[in-house]
């Protein structure tokens, strides 16, 4: 126990309808467990919460013992080893109502996408997400949220209409375009240090399908698609939303995906106000000349796509997994960093990366929503993604490190300006004042974080 003083922990627990576990106790383990098995996550005690009442109890200790508060739901964002403070988990403020008419959504912040996304299908509703279904709702929206639909849709944080936070004093507040319209800037894309978010409300576009899914190319033709992607995405419209990825799934995986490297060409056209039939068409008829250009794949998954089924377009695992990612914004992308990525991930190495993705942005995410943001990063027009699963045995941590680190080396020059929060993986406190928001945003948003939080009860930029 690293607390310092002799805080009144009984107090605590006593002030709560949620639970508390100290390191070393029963039940502490299975509460810091989260999506990356690689984070070593020890805090010096688990808050459950069990409503916002408990955040802002838990806040208000914090603040009067000399602690840190460190929310978390899936832990898909955790990359780094916490070793103090209360680790807040907020699974239990699972609330979730659809106005129909109003097209918006209102949850809590224990909502997943994949808990959220079927419950707006149902009404012809569908939202814009991160391209993994497990991700927590609030988490992705904090950081701006760049997703499969992007470059129709923007980013996700977009479609946010209010917010209520505990602030580092343990208050309440309503964050809008209307009310607290700082902090209804910052909470969009600083991600970190303004406070805990207990509840959102969003818009949600009238958008029962999308037409989309995955196109798979064999060992053989990895190097020769990914250079017509490269030239295919000099000009599609922002309708057309897409990546590619080098995967290398494990040999269990059915044909003829396991075993062998393949390339995953994601596509998805997005049509709010279109029937299916004209989706379909419009859809297809955007993809013809990546046909043309590609020619038959091993597997062919596009489709007409259910909004709550936006994460088959990426399939990406669910997990729990280890997983060693890095990730940065690119800005530009040619033919010599494509023979780069071929070189390290193509078929004739041996990568122990599961995934090396390249994901086109732009479109909707490069232009302001319809409310000022703090997002960063919504000007570079491309991502890259390392992504690998050690495994002590095969591919130990220090080799699938060494891999993805030989890509960001190799794409120093491709770097942009801007990193988006999201893609930072635990950004180093240089990577935090230097690249994840213009000088002046990042200036605008350490104030309005002093403000909020006196205290220095929610760490950041460390």
């Amino acid at each position: 126990m690293a607390l310092d003083g002799a805080p009144d922990i009984d107090g605590l627990r006593a002030g709560l309808r949620g639970e508390v576990f100290l390191r070393g106790e029963a039940g502490f383990a299975d509460n810091v467990r989260g999506f990356n098995l690689l984070s070593p996550t020890a805090p010096d005690l688990v808050v459950v919460a069990a409503d916002e009442a408990d955040v802002q109890t838990t806040v208000r200790w914090a603040a009067a013992n000399g602690q840190t508060v460190h929310p978390q739901l899936t832990g898909h964002g955790a990359y780094r080893t916490l070793d103090h403070g209360i680790l807040l988990k907020t699974q239990h403020l699972d609330a979730l109502s659809i106005d129909t008419d109003a097209a918006t959504f209102t949850i809590g912040a224990g909502r997943r996408w994949m808990d959220i996304l079927p419950h707006l299908h149902r009404h012809g509703l569908g939202a814009v997400t991160g391209s993994a279904q497990t991700v927590g709702a609030v988490g992705l929206l904090l950081g701006g949220g760049i997703g499969p639909l992007g470059r129709s849709l923007g980013v996700a944080s977009d479609w946010i209409r209010s917010i209520r936070v505990v602030d580092g004093r343990g208050d309440v507040l309503v964050a809008s375009p209307d009310e607290n319209e700082d902090l209804f800037w910052a909470l969009r894309g600083g991600k970190v240090g303004l406070g805990i978010v207990t509840q959102m409300t969003i818009a949600a576009p009238r958008m029962p399908h999308v037409y989309g899914g995955g196109l798979f190319y064999a060992d053989v033709d990895i190097a020769r698609v990914a250079h017509e992607w490269v030239d295919w995405t000099a000009d599609v419209p922002e309708s057309v939303n897409t990546s590619i990825a080098i995967l290398r799934l494990p040999p269990d995986v059915p044909p003829p995906l396991g075993g062998a490297p393949v390339l995953h060409v994601r596509f998805a056209y997005v049509g709010v106000g279109l029937s299916d039939e004209e989706l379909v068409s419009s859809g297809e008829a955007a993809l013809t000349g990546w046909r043309a250009r590609a020619g038959d794949p091993i597997l062919d998954t596009v489709g007409l796509l259910p909004s709550d089924r936006i994460a088959e377009i990426h399939a990406e695992p669910e997990g729990p997994l280890p997983v060693w990612e890095w990730g940065d914004f690119l800005d530009r992308i040619d033919h010599d960093l494509m023979d780069e990525l071929l070189r390290h991930g193509g078929a004739g190495c041996s990568s122990p990366l599961t995934t090396i993705e390249v994901r086109m942005l732009g479109g909707a995410i490069a232009r302001p929503g319809e409310h000022p943001d703090a997002v960063g990063g919504r000007a570079q027009p491309f991502s890259v993604l390392a992504l690998g699963v050690p495994d002590e045995a095969e591919r130990p941590w220090s080799v699938v490190e060494a891999a993805g680190h030989a890509i960001r080396d190799a794409l120093r020059d491709y770097s942009g300006a801007e990193l988006n929060y999201n893609w930072a993986n635990h950004p180093s406190a240089e990577t935090f004042r230097t690249r994840l928001w213009p000088a002046a945003t990042a200036r605008r948003l350490s104030e309005i974080r002093s403000r909020h939080d006196p205290h220095g009860v929610f760490e950041h930029g460390n």
